[in-house]
């Protein structure tokens, strides 16, 4: 009984999470922050390149 509850709970939490994740006021956050990386990378091959053509 009490597994059934507690796996119900879990549930219910990992939904709550999914709902938040996918809600439009996060999109343009997420958008950003996936981003990020790539301009840090984009950033770091650019120099590398620079320091090679001297």
């Amino acid at each position: 009984m009490i597994s059934g509850l507690y796996t119900g709970l879990l549930l219910v939490v990992f939904l709550g999470i999914i709902a938040w994740a996918w809600s439009k006021q996060n999109k343009a956050k997420f958008d950003e922050l996936s981003r990020t990386a790539l301009k840090e990378d984009e950033q770091i091959k650019a120099e590398t390149e620079e320091k090679n053509h001297e």
